[in-house]
């Protein structure tokens, strides 16, 4: 018989869910954690990033203090450092990290185990604890598992990176000096995220991208607006650009830089790398457990099952999606096809998945683009209703006028089919579209929808409503006669 009905190796977003859910059920479940629990996005990913982002923001909001009717205002760190703001970072992730502490899950009935594990066979796993000579090992076994260990900062491989030093989102929140100068490799979330924070602390940023526009998954209006409005700021951008070498001058890091067939040398106090994430797969001996993967992602199938049919995977490590969020949304689907049978077995469905880059203003996105959308109904069954923030009245009292709503829709009946929002809270905005998209609903629907007034939300509805008036505008010919009728 095994020792439990799951067991779970890794203990962050997906990890968690999946541990609590097994348990809620019934299960007997073991949750294996190497470190601490709370994960990337605990320690070095969502939760210090949206802090660090928030300090930055107040600080851009106090430089336009003659914008709202204040005399100019000066602005330093506390105590003129800037370990108050990375301090700051830590409290918070100090009172978040409360929720994921070990006694919460062993409340719940989970066996909460630290250590390195690794599989011995398909269904027994080696978990290694101690250090300095004093490492201990047990083997636990399970029906079931679920790998939810996440990803780490994919390193590029450029000349005389590693000797030359840099930082990554596992070292930037716990910086103690502000870097006078930043290179940022990478434009995609966290490479302008933390591009803009630093910028807004007094950082002179440079982005370096080796594609041909920012957050490339993004609509292209959607990249050109960021772009114009980071660029504002004061940041600098490189496209098409790709770092060939690193080194040291003068006390500051150098990077050689190739553009256009030209070569020539940045030089900044500090390297911030973020060009992507590579899953943590490394030591858990998946060849051993059946378990295929490459350097993307553990292989898995629509119900997230790896090659063994017995072990799952959910999270970062998949590949999927690189958010908490569907880290866990996908663990929550593993714990129900992990623990039960046909017919109550589901799919996971990605047909509906938003997400946001939290730079100022946000940039949100759910389904389709625009060219996504033409591709794959052709551009004649493609609608598009787009409104701005300027004409929004709540956004001209906030004086956040930045961005647009742009919604896709499709069909006969129009149903929205993707959605880009650019400007103040569009990550909250997105979910009134999220919920529309997932319910197969019109973009009509937002039209008719009543909202308060005022809010930012009514630039969905502005969006909605003007599909409704082309509706209406397509029947003119016939209300025209009902209407000379009824006269």
């Amino acid at each position: 018989m095994s020792d439990y009905d799951l067991i779970v190796i890794g203990g962050g977003s997906g990890g968690l869910v999946a541990a609590a859910g097994a348990a809620h059920l019934g299960a007997r479940v073991a949750l294996v954690e190497k470190k601490a629990l709370g994960g990337d996005c605990l320690f070095t990913g969502c939760v210090p990033s949206k802090t660090l982002i928030a300090s930055a923001r107040f600080a851009a909001k106090v430089r336009r203090a003659t914008d709202f009717g204040f005399a100019p205002t000066s602005l330093r760190f506390k105590d003129d450092s800037f370990a108050s703001i990375t301090d700051r970072v830590q409290r918070v992730i100090e009172t978040v990290g409360e929720h994921d502490e070990p006694e919460v899950f062993r409340a719940l009935g989970v066996d909460v185990i630290f250590g390195t594990p690794r599989f011995l066979s398909p269904d027994k796993l080696e978990i290694e604890s101690g250090q300095d000579g004093n490492q201990s090992r047990r083997t636990i076994s399970a029906k079931r598992f679920c790998i939810s260990t996440g990803s780490r900062p994919a390193i590029p491989p450029v000349e005389g990176l590693n000797e030359t030093g840099f930082i990554t989102n596992e070292e930037v929140f716990h910086l103690k000096e502000l870097p006078a100068s930043l290179i940022v490799l990478g434009g995609g979330p966290i490479g302008l995220e933390l591009g803009q924070a630093f910028a807004r602390f007094g950082s002179c940023v440079t982005v370096v991208e080796m594609g041909d526009r920012l957050l490339p998954k993004e609509d292209e209006e959607s990249s050109a607006t960021i772009e114009r409005f980071l660029q504002a700021e004061g940041l600098k951008f490189l496209l098409n650009a790709k770092a060939v070498r690193a080194g040291q001058a003068d006390g500051h890091k150098t990077l050689t830089i190739e553009e256009g067939g030209k070569t020539y040398v940045l030089d900044a106090e500090e390297i911030l790398v973020a060009t992507g994430r590579r899953p943590n797969v490394e030591g858990l001996n998946l060849e051993v457990a059946g378990v295929k993967y490459d350097e993307q992602r553990i292989l898995t199938d629509e119900y997230l099952r790896t090659s063994a049919s017995h072990i799952y995977a959910a999270g970062d490590v998949t590949g999927h999606f690189p958010f908490t969020h569907m880290a866990a949304y996908e663990a929550s689907a593993v714990v129900r096809n992990a623990l039960f049978f046909w017919p109550l077995l589901r799919k996971a469905d990605f047909r509906v998945v938003p997400w946001t880059t939290f730079t100022d203003p946000e940039v949100a996105r759910v389904g389709l683009t625009e060219k996504e959308a033409d591709r794959e109904y052709g551009r004649d069954d493609v609608k598009i209703y787009r409104t701005d923030f300027a004409d929004n009245d709540r956004a001209q009292a906030e004086d956040e006028t930045e961005g647009f709503v742009k919604l896709i829709c499709a069909g006969r009946r129009a149903e929205i089919v993707g959605a880009s929002i650019v400007g103040p809270h569009a990550g909250e905005l997105i979910h009134e579209v999220v919920l529309a998209m997932k319910e197969r609903l019109p973009v009509t629907a937002l039209g008719r929808l009543i909202h308060v007034y005022p809010t930012l939300t009514q630039v969905n509805q502005k969006a909605g409503l003007d599909a409704v008036l082309a509706k209406i505008a397509s029947y003119k010919r016939l209300l025209s006669y009902y209407f000379r009728l009824w006269r």
